[in-house]
C-alpha cells in the first residue's frame, strides 16, 4: 500500500533543515525588506526602485555581520575583525535570505511589466507568508508547541500585516 503523503520523519527533516537556517534572522531580513517596500516611492523608476531596495537589504545584512563581529570582539575573540567579519557575513547570511523573496517578486514583477505600487503590493504579502513561515520554525526551533506555536506564527504574521497597513495608508 503506497500513499500520497511523505512519511513524518521527511516533514520534519525539512522543518528542522529549515529551521537551521536561523528564523530569526530571516525575519530580520523580512521585516526590512517589507519596511522598505512599505515605504517605497511609487513614482520611483523601476529600475531605481529595485537597486535601492537591494542596496537596503545589503546594507542592512552586511551591518548585521558587522555588529556580530564586534560583538564577537566584545565578548574576548582575539581573532582579528576581518576574521571575524568572514564568518559573521556566513552567520547573518539568513538576515539576506529572508528579505530576497519579497525583492525577487517585486523585481520579476516590474520586470515583466506591472507598475510600481502593484509590486510592491506583492512583494509585502510574500512578506507576510515568509513572517508567518519564520514564525512558525522559530517556534518549532523553540520546541514550542500546541497553540503556542499558533500564536507566534500569528504574530510573525501580524507584524507583516503593520507592513501592509502602513502601505495602504501612505499610498
Amino acid at each position: 500500500m503506497t500513499t500520497d503523503r511523505p512519511p513524518h520523519g521527511f516533514r520534519m527533516r525539512v522543518a528542522r533543515r529549515f529551521a537551521g537556517l536561523h528564523p530569526a534572522g530571516m525575519i530580520h531580513g523580512a521585516l526590512v525588506m517589507g519596511a522598505t517596500l512599505a515605504l517605497m516611492s511609487e513614482k520611483t523608476r523601476a529600475e531605481v526602485s529595485v537597486i535601492g531596495a537591494a542596496g537596503v537589504l545589503t546594507i542592512y545584512w552586511l551591518s548585521h555581520a558587522y555588529t556580530h563581529a564586534l560583538g564577537r570582539g566584545i565578548d574576548g575573540d582575539q581573532v582579528h575583525l576581518a576574521a571575524r567579519l568572514v564568518g559573521s557575513i556566513r552567520h547573518e547570511w539568513p538576515v539576506f535570505l529572508g528579505g530576497l523573496p519579497a525583492l525577487v517578486v517585486f523585481a520579476t514583477m516590474l520586470a515583466f511589466g506591472s507598475q510600481v505600487a502593484t509590486a510592491m503590493a506583492a512583494g509585502l504579502w510574500v512578506t507576510v507568508v515568509l513572517m508567518a513561515v519564520s514564525g512558525y520554525l522559530a517556534a518549532h526551533q523553540a520546541g514550542v508547541s500546541g497553540w503556542r506555536t499558533g500564536a507566534e506564527t500569528a504574530f510573525a504574521a501580524l507584524l507583516g500585516l503593520f507592513m501592509v497597513g502602513l502601505n495602504t495608508l501612505l499610498h
